[in-house]
């Protein structure tokens, strides 16, 4: 952190009694009053800096071979559903047709797009919200654990805006995550399975370019109701100084709120569970859209992150550090 300068005025004649003595250079003004002094302000990093420290959390993020492993699995699930499918209806079966299996499975042979959407009713109650929980808890207790976090404080970052991007890093990977599930969906539909016309839950018919603007439109919804998940994976991150234990309590945490959202006798709580709207998202495969659970659903996950970001900051701006 850069330090308050005072540049005092030089009067004429001796100090008063009781006056505090003039600084001399080198000091440190911020602790100290002179008379007639004019402290200059202190100047906070510009925005470019900013971004600077935001593309540097980037880099660092997604050039590790764990967000490059944890990537490669995520594309890998749809893969897997599309050539199970594939093979399965060689002979002219349907898939899915004892109704079981993610959403939309069914449909994937008449329309390659139905392959993102069951990538990503598949991927999304563990595999990305895990992935998610390991980038989060990672993100503050394991720059501690690596003995690097008093090297990013000292950098003109101030514990608030680190933190931010640490947060504003999560999240772009959950968009990023989201995106390599459906895009990896798309592909794989596209090649194994006929495009076209869609219909919808509804029973109507729409255009494939429609189609694949809710598709893109869906992507984004399941990346929005992950945040609620980074915020919560951010806020162990502060509690430890293992990277390790961050990542497995928030892995363990988003296992048993989803144990939980299962048992009928807590059906007075699961709505507040911020897995219980997750697949709300096949709402926009209707006719009009039903927007009802996607609102809570977006809500829910701005309370938590409301919440849960609120108590990292007051955690993290009030801890020690020691590594």
């Amino acid at each position: 952190m850069s330090r308050a300068e005072s540049t005092p005025r030089q009067d004429a004649g001796t100090t008063e009694p009781g006056a505090a003595p003039a600084a001399r250079p080198g000091d440190d003004g911020a602790a100290r009053t002179t008379t007639g002094a004019r402290p200059r302000t202190v100047r906070a990093p510009n925005l470019l800096w900013t971004l600077g420290l935001f593309r540097d959390e980037l880099v660092t993020t997604f050039r590790r071979w764990r967000t490059i492993a944890l990537l490669g699995v995520l594309a890998a699930v749809p893969v897997l559903i599309g050539v199970a499918v594939r093979i399965e209806t060689r002979g002219g079966s349907t898939a899915g047709g004892g109704g079981e299996g993610p959403a939309f499975i069914a449909q994937i042979t008449n329309n390659g797009l139905f392959l993102v959407f069951t990538g990503l009713a598949a991927t999304l109650p563990f595999f990305l919200p895990m992935a998610i929980g390991v980038i989060a808890g990672d993100a503050i207790a394991g720059e501690a654990n690596a003995g690097t976090l008093r090297y990013l404080l000292v950098a003109p970052a101030g514990r608030t805006r680190l933190l931010l991007t640490k947060y504003a890093t999560t999240m772009t990977f959950c968009l990023v995550a989201t995106l390599v599930v459906a895009v990896s969906a798309f592909a794989v539909g596209a090649l194994l399975f006929p495009l076209g016309e869609l219909t919808t839950i509804s029973g109507t018919r729409i255009g494939f370019a429609e189609g694949l603007g809710r598709a893109l439109l869906i992507a984004l919804v399941v990346a929005a109701s992950l945040t609620g998940v980074a915020a919560l994976g951010l806020f162990v991150s502060t509690l430890t100084n293992s990277g390790i234990a961050a990542m497995a309590t928030t892995v363990g945490l988003l296992i048993t709120v989803q144990i939980l959202d299962q048992i009928p006798q807590l059906h007075a709580l699961q709505p507040y569970f911020f897995s219980h709207y997750w697949l709300s998202f096949a709402d926009l495969m209707r006719d009009p859209v039903y927007w009802d659970d996607l609102v809570r659903d977006l809500g829910l996950q701005s309370l938590y992150v409301a919440v849960f970001g609120s108590a990292a900051w007051a955690r993290f701006t009030t801890k020690d550090i020691t590594a």
